[in-house]
């Protein structure tokens, strides 16, 4: 239900007759909203370096699934039968879209006393709520990455084989090799520098399909998600003419397009995130996925009763990913990690 604005509301300052008048109302939402999804989401024809893919639906829920290739060739001996192999369908992730509202209502007295309409602007002070939202949506499955699947909040799905986005043991499900679990996370949270940043990309690149054979992950097309307190560090470690925080001569390969760096206030320890915490992205291959199922959708309307107006919007999407693979993530913060 939404609350309503009138006099008592909004203060006496924003109201006609008084004998001193505001000369500016500053509208504080004009710098509320800060990154916007867009600029993390591939665009139409340009899904190459983007951090979620961008997918739209007409149903009530949607279901991803995978598939593996098959394994390498086998020797035939002349007249024996050809080898045969199977391929291995991988674990599901199921949307189930969420729908997100809010609303402004205001009074008959303040509509017909208020100073000029443009200067509070509802509607768009609502737009402004619903892109924070998404975008803090967005980006909470980083913040949630180290997360059981048991505690996430509604607006996140997770891959269906039961372990947070960033885990330790996620589990092949075909193996055939010995290797049967496989990790996308740092055991020890090790903190962002150039020689983990190496051992991360390193990690990328050998993780294993679900029958346990090498993937086309890692090579380039990365990008570094920070929280803004890792930002300088980042990009002196990616930027650095040479390697950074060393006296020799040793080439700075991450100058040579191999990675970009990302940072955001929406992972920062003040919006549910940690100032330590890092995520290395395959964007050509990102596992992360924004399903928009309706758009912010705006709406105004009069109470007959008492002639209130009430503003709003409502959206509806969900937030998740469809592997762990193309992922690589560390707390940062020194301390073990064993999800």
């Amino acid at each position: 239900m939404s609350e309503i604005e009138n006099r008592s509301t909004l203060g006496p300052e924003v109201i006609k007759g008084l004998t001193a008048k505001v000369y500016k109302l500053k509208n504080q939402a004009d710098q509320a909203y800060s990154l916007a999804i867009d600029s993390a989401l591939g665009v139409e024809n340009n899904n190459f370096f983007r951090l979620f893919k961008s997918e739209k639906s007409n149903n009530a829920r949607e279901l991803i699934t995978s598939k593996t290739g098959v394994g390498y060739g086998t020797i035939t001996p002349e007249g024996e039968d050809f080898a045969s192999d199977s391929r291995i369908v991988g674990y599901k992730t199921e949307f189930n879209f969420q729908t997100i509202t809010k609303g402004i209502t205001i009074t008959l007295q303040d509509q017909l006393d208020r100073i000029v309409d443009r200067k509070l602007s509802e509607l768009k002070d609502l737009m402004v709520s619903a892109k924070m939202t998404k975008d803090r949506d967005a980006f909470s499955v980083f913040n949630y990455a180290f997360t059981a699947q048991t505690s996430l909040p509604r607006i996140l799905t997770y891959y269906g084989d039961g372990k947070p986005l960033a885990s330790i043991a996620h589990p092949l499900k075909g193996s055939t090799t010995s290797t049967s679990t496989y990790s996308n996370a740092s055991a020890s949270g090790l903190p962002l520098t150039e020689v983990n940043l190496e051992t991360a990309r390193s990690a990328l690149r050998n993780q294993l399909d679900d029958k346990g054979l090498p993937m086309n992950i890692g090579s380039s097309g990365l990008t570094l998600v920070v929280p803004v307190e890792l930002e300088k560090k980042a990009l002196e470690i990616t930027n650095s003419n040479l390697k950074s925080n060393t006296a020799n001569n040793d080439l700075n390969i991450y100058r040579d397009g191999i990675m970009t760096v990302m940072s955001t206030k929406w992972i920062n320890a003040a919006n549910g995130g940690s100032d330590t915490q890092w995520f290395l992205v395959d964007t050509a291959k990102s596992p992360l996925i924004f399903f928009d199922r309706n758009p912010i959708t705006t709406s105004v309307y009069r109470t007959d009763s008492n002639k209130n107006i009430t503003t709003d919007y409502y959206m509806r999407y969900q937030v998740g990913n469809d592997t762990w693979r193309a992922l690589w993530a560390s707390l940062g913060a020194g301390a073990s990690y064993t999800g």
